[in-house]
């Protein structure tokens, strides 16, 4: 096996996200602007929901799902990967994205670099026509940038993952299609992709309400290693505590892993997330001494049974539908939350946002933000980022 490190800042997916994708229309590649060697550090002042910019630097929606975020190490910048979405790509103007990256200096203002899949239009045949890309995942594999995406219809009875790879963070990708769909693992609703190092090897964390499985990768994370036969290696790290059908108050999905002090903290999102104004999102936590253990609330109670964990953060009166989380760490070792949800008092109020707020630690050692729920126009000190 090759030698890594869980390279995914903490979004661990964390954990960057692009910049101008094969051929498109962008002349920054980002080079490294301050060789590390020579960094200064600074925090900025910033306010939730995050903001979108244009290619001339102006402020416009985007609707953004799902983030992944990965810190580039190289170049101190931050490319963030989400659901499909509509956003400026480059010269091509407002388009709707099925593979969009954005990139950013100081984790609040992010400007599209790229795409996954627009100068490859046969990369999802190998699913529906009209299926969605979903929750992509990133992470560093050897010298290659391996992207992740759920390709699924709604309700679909063989939901499927595919990879990508690519020499930067921002493409051009190369594209292997599908990784495994439910068919070839028996994972029920298996989307959600969450690749991690454990030790030298490379893991995929998966599933949707019907319990969270993990299988071993190839070295290179283009497939499954156990090929085939890969229904006999699969574990699971929360059981399906469901009777068949799905419970989503009581199962999780969007998995992310977070090592710290020397434990793995799981988050995970219950509730309703396409409900708009209704949605009832939220993350919740648990916690392992090692991988492949089964996870547990502060209390030593399995993710499986009630509470269902530890509550990271939950829907306000002002934010619902708070979820599908990821973590970044800054450049100070500090853990940054990145959730999508429902600004209620904001111009598009059933539209998913990105926020950002900082993750804390409770006397149980276990993560939540502030009060528990999204802060939202309200000036924060943000995270430390590379002094350009």
């Amino acid at each position: 096996m090759n030698s890594k490190v869980f390279n995914k800042i903490l979004c661990f997916s964390v954990i960057s996200l692009a910049l101008f994708s094969c051929g498109n229309n962008n002349e920054n590649k980002g080079e490294d602007p301050v060789p590390s060697g020579e960094r200064k550090y600074k925090t900025e002042k910033y306010k939730n929901t995050l903001k979108f910019h244009k290619q001339d630097g102006s402020e416009y929606f985007v609707g953004c799902a799902d983030p992944d975020i990965y810190r580039d190490d190289e170049t101190g910048y931050f490319y963030m990967y989400c659901t499909n979405t509509s956003c400026e790509m480059g010269k091509i103007g407002v388009k709707y994205d099925k593979g969009p990256i954005f990139r950013s200096k100081n984790l609040a203002d992010w400007t599209w670099v790229g795409s996954v899949f627009e100068d490859s239009p046969s990369a999802l045949d190998w699913h529906d026509k009209n299926a969605g890309v979903w929750a992509p995942c990133v992470v560093k594999v050897g010298k290659k940038y391996n992207y992740y995406y759920s390709l699924s219809l709604w309700g679909d009875e063989n939901p499927g993952i595919g990879v990508a790879t690519s020499d930067t963070p921002y493409g051009p990708w190369k594209h292997y299609g599908k990784l495994l769909d439910y068919k070839s693992t028996g994972v029920k609703n298996g989307i959600d992709p969450y690749v991690m190092y454990v030790g030298e090897e490379l893991y995929i964390v998966w599933g949707s309400f019907f319990g969270i499985a993990t299988t071993l990768l190839t070295d290179d994370g283009t497939e499954v290693f156990y090929g085939s036969d890969v229904k006999n290696h699969i574990t699971y790290l929360i059981d399906d505590n469901t009777d068949g059908s799905m419970n989503v108050d009581i199962n999780y999905e969007g998995s992310y892993i977070v090592p710290h002090n020397n434990k793995l903290y799981y988050f995970g999102s219950q509730g309703t997330c396409l409900s708009g104004v209704e949605s009832t999102y939220k993350v919740k936590v648990g916690v392992a001494d090692k991988f492949l253990d089964k996870f547990k609330d502060h209390n030593g109670k399995l993710l499986s049974q009630e509470p269902y964990g530890d509550t990271c953060i939950a829907p306000s009166d002002k934010v619902v539908g708070v979820g599908h989380n990821c973590v970044v760490k800054d450049f100070n070792d500090e853990y940054r939350l990145f959730y999508h949800g429902y600004d209620l008092n904001g111009e598009y109020p059933t539209e998913r946002v990105v926020f950002m707020d900082k993750l804390l630690w409770d006397e149980n050692d276990m993560p939540y933000v502030k009060d528990k729920v999204a802060s939202i126009n309200e000036e924060k000190i943000g995270p430390t980022i590379v002094d350009f």
